[in-house]
């Protein structure tokens, strides 16, 4: 994490200059560019909870391992065949920090899963505007929406207003 801060803290000018570039294209494409950003932003969640729940799993398992041996123990309380199994929470992208280094691919096969399964179970659409506010070309109002000032049939017929 020490790595990503230092990154930021020496090139925050280029990142504000390049959001400030960005902003109007964003805005003036926002039909497209909104649900591009929010498909983006859900693939990430997504791939973060897979990971937690990996680092999760690494961990119980080593736990379970390390309780489980009949060896005798160390002199810091753990089995002489304890494993070190683990993967790392917040460093991710280090192969190096995955034990065993299986963990690290069944990650990435996951991750290309979740991407596979979100395109195919949740395609991103760009979404249509409807103006509801205005009735269709030479059609009249019938509801109570906002700005109708035809009394629809069943207040005539009961005398109310």
């Amino acid at each position: 994490m020490d790595a990503v801060t230092a990154h930021l803290s020496e090139h925050y000018l280029y990142y504000i200059i390049g959001a400030a570039a960005l902003l109007p294209v964003l805005y003036l494409t926002k039909r497209w560019s909104a649900p591009l950003v929010f498909y983006t932003l859900e693939i990430a969640v997504y791939l973060g909870l897979m990971h937690l729940v990996m680092w999760g799993l690494v961990g119980l398992t080593r736990w379970f391992a390390e309780n489980s041996s009949m060896k005798a123990l160390r002199e810091d309380g753990k089995p002489i065949d304890a494993p070190d199994w683990g993967t790392p929470l917040l460093e991710f992208w280090q192969q190096e920090a995955y034990q065993p280094g299986w963990v690290y691919y069944v990650e990435i096969v996951a991750a290309l899963l979740i991407i596979v399964l979100v395109w195919r179970y949740r395609p991103m659409r760009v979404q249509r505007r409807k103006d509801r506010r205005r009735a269709a070309a030479g059609k009249k109002k019938t509801d109570l929406s906002k700005g109708n000032v035809e009394i629809p049939d069943f207040a005539k017929r009961y005398g109310r207003r």
